[in-house]
């Protein structure tokens, strides 16, 4: 407590040492907001790409906080949790593979950084510009394994002018979350920005048989950006951030396996081993922008990542079986290169070409200990540990170029080739002794059993983008594209068998879409339908190459699917009223003709015709607010919710391991001078205390198994105040 103290007191210090800025309001319509959907920067509105774009503003005013909140606004967005990692899924296709070979299909970026591990998304998730939200496969421009999109996460740059920004949030669960930030420009050549975000809420779960609570968070991260312009068309942008994460963390509820239970209280349950979550992340980043004769623009970005985490997790089989924790400690270090050259964006000819690396190198010393146990001795003792180390590379180059055979109209096209490289080296310890407590094998006498883990993968790909727009008016725009997008392959192994190698997936993806604005800016409408084939789909499952019934699961290529679905956003903003509705209806399924699937319990099953995971056939959001002038002050309520039908979570479509539809809703009410620095903002999140999972599924990893369920977030509320100078 008194760390976190200190962090608050001292983002609040920060803020406080800089001087004022007049915030300004306007009735003029709805506002352009600049993404960099296509690499330069664009008006979302004439970008030819389905794509929702956030603003800082639109996600404080919504309350998303984190990556796994744009599911609350978004409805093409869904997201799951596995403890203290998790994975995005955007139409339908995601990746479950969190493992240290696995690469998510919907990659994060943070400023143009990737990662793959998927245990540090939130912390950057602070002192931001905006948030972009690209649909359908990038696999010319953003390329590697966006399969299914791109979340880009944009940070807020060093400003020209001394100005600081601060904002404090207390609620239920003893919630504390603080930001700040500071510019400071040191001259006109030089700019720093300094920004800090403290995060704390007691567990939302309540854990009997161990006692305390989980589903907390305590999370603190600091960034410091330098800016230079040291001469005239040459730019210059480094950044530094270092993230630290000290929880209980996810915890997750069981049930005998392939039973749903009944009456469940999601707030408080068993656990029967003490979870923990330590992460500590440092993030260097660096990009630089210099112009060159001929109206060409160089780029060059780049940096280093490095996370430590350790993560405990109980892995306890249901009552009368002793308990059991699964310990993960990795530790990845993550590499990014690219170089890029770019024409002038709004000439009649226009060209981008580059290189881009992607490296990671990880360690990982993790394994299931027993906890509890009759027999003494063998508490805390590993029956499987892993030791491997694992080297990721991923190089590619790509150009995409385009063409204006008239000023209303642009054709364009795009390649990228891709190589990617997985290697992984060591070997698993299966203890036989420590499994069978001793009654298998003479008493002093330790059987253990080493598997070499080693194994190799070498994937390569081009993918393409065709596409052509036309803009009638200025507030118009119709288009039409295909694109491919590849993910590579990867390797499993259950600990007790050799790695088994799985291929790549691939999308062929059409989409044809239409953005406008209307009634002189104060509506836009926007759609978007799509068709997507895929195959080599990369399910979590079970095959009898890892060991039999008993063995772990893994990812392997099941076969082809078909996604086909409709997009659809309405806002209007009329004399202080702003409405706005988005919604998605998705079609993804399995072929028919999909082989049989083996599931965890050895059983061959078919899966054609099934819902892909995570593909909900229908997502609306919508939310209305309303300014109120009060003399000085402005007074906005609003309201605003999301609705989903049903979807599952795995392949076999289980009736024990599905989400059904659920409607969930906000209210605040925010109260701003019509002309000030300050604002005041009451909330309620989640008002009808709806239960959801986050994810539900099915775990054989020994027998007899169990069902474990996770939650989102239950009825949240509390007050925000923010500040700017």
């Amino acid at each position: 407590m008194m760390k976190r103290f200190l962090f608050t007191a001292s983002l609040a210090a920060i803020a406080t040492s800089a001087g004022a800025q007049e915030s300004t309001s306007s009735d003029s319509g709805l506002q352009d907001i600049i993404v960099t959907a296509s690499r330069v920067e664009s008006s979302a509105q004439k970008t030819p790409i389905s794509l929702t774009a956030y603003t800082a503003e639109n996600l404080v005013s919504s309350g998303v906080s984190s990556v796994s909140a744009l599911q609350s606004i978004d409805p093409s967005v869904n997201f799951a949790s596995k403890g203290d990692q998790a994975y995005v899924a955007i139409r339908g296709i995601a990746s479950t593979d969190i493992t240290e070979t696995g690469d998510p299909s919907v990659p994060i970026a943070r400023d143009g950084f990737f990662v793959n591990r998927p245990y540090a998304i939130n912390t950057s998730f602070y002192d931001l510009e905006r948030v972009e939200v690209l649909k359908g496969p990038q696999g010319t421009l953003f390329g590697r394994n966006s399969t299914g999109g791109l979340i880009n996460i944009i940070t807020r740059k060093p400003g020209k002018e001394l100005g600081a920004n601060a904002s404090l949030e207390i609620g239920n669960y003893d919630t504390v979350k603080a930001q700040a930030g500071i510019d400071v420009p040191l001259s006109d050549k030089m700019q720093i920005r300094a920004a800090g975000f403290s995060s704390y809420h007691k567990g939302y779960r309540r854990l009997d048989v161990i006692g305390g609570r989980g589903d907390d968070d305590d999370t603190r991260s600091g960034r410091l950006q330098m800016a230079l312009q040291p001469v005239e068309g040459f730019d210059i942008n480094i950044s530094y951030q270092h993230d630290d994460v000290d929880n209980t963390g996810g915890v997750n509820m069981k049930s005998p396996l392939g039973v749903l239970p009944a009456n469940f209280d999601e707030k408080r349950f068993a656990n029967f081993e003490k979870s923990s979550n330590r992460l500590k992340g440092d993030r260097l980043r660096w990009e630089l922008s210099y112009a060159l004769p001929a109206d060409l623009t160089f780029y060059y970005a780049g940096g280093f990542d490095e996370q430590k985490f350790r993560h405990v997790i109980d892995a306890t089989l249901p009552p009368g079986f002793p308990t059991s924790a699964f310990t993960q400690r990795e530790n990845p270090r993550t590499w990014n290169h690219e170089v890029r050259l770019a024409t002038p964006q709004d000439g009649r000819f226009t060209a981008q070409v580059g290189y881009f690396h992607f490296e990671e190198r990880n360690t990982i010393n993790s394994g299931v200990r027993w906890g509890s146990t009759p027999f003494p001795a063998f508490n805390n003792q590993y029956y499987i540990t892993f030791d491997y180390r694992t080297r990721t590379k991923s190089d590619a180059v790509f150009g995409q170029f385009g063409f204006r055979p008239i000023d209303t109209v642009r054709l364009t096209a795009g390649a990228r080739y891709t190589w990617d490289k997985k290697q992984r080296t060591g070997q698993s310890i299966f203890n036989l002794t420590n499994v069978s407590f001793g009654f298998a094998t003479p008493p002093g006498v330790v059987i253990a059993i080493p598997t070499p883990a080693n194994g190799r993968v070498s994937d390569s790909k081009p993918t393409y983008h065709a596409g052509v727009d036309w803009t009638p008016t200025d507030q118009n725009m119709l288009y039409l594209k295909y694109d491919t997008g590849y993910k590579s392959g990867g390797f499993n192994s259950n600990g007790t068998a050799p790695s088994v190698p799985y291929g790549p997936e691939n999308v062929k993806a059409w989409e044809i879409g239409s953005k406008n604005r209307f009634l002189d800016n104060h509506l836009q409408l926007n759609a978007a339908a799509f068709y997507q084939r895929y195959s080599g789909y990369q399910a979590f499952q079970l095959t009898s190459v890892l060991g039999g019934a008993n063995a772990a699961q893994g990812v392997f290529n099941v076969g082809g699917a078909t996604i086909k679905g409709v997009e659809a956003q309405a806002i209007a903003s009329i004399q202080g009223f702003q409405a706005d509705v988005n919604a998605a209806y998705l079609d993804a399924k399995f072929k028919r003709n999909v082989a049989l699937v083996t599931d965890g319990s050895g059983v061959a099953r078919g899966i054609g015709g099934n819902s892909l995971p995570n593909a909900p056939r229908w997502s609306i959001t919508a939310g209305v607010q309303y300014d109120i002038k009060a003399g000085d002050l402005m007074i906005t309520p609003r309201i605003d919710g999301k609705h989903s039908s049903a979807y599952y979570f795995t392949v076999f479509n289980d009736a024990d391991i599905r989400q059904g539809s659920y409607s969930m809703g906000n209210l605040s009410l925010t109260v701003a001078p019509q002309d000030g620095p300050w604002r005041v903002q009451g909330f309620v999140r989640n008002f009808t205390d709806k239960v959801v999972f986050s994810n539900a599924a099915r775990d054989f990893n020994i027998p007899p198994g169990v069902n474990t369920y996770e939650f989102m977030p239950p009825r949240t509320y509390g007050v925000r105040l923010s500040y700017d100078w």
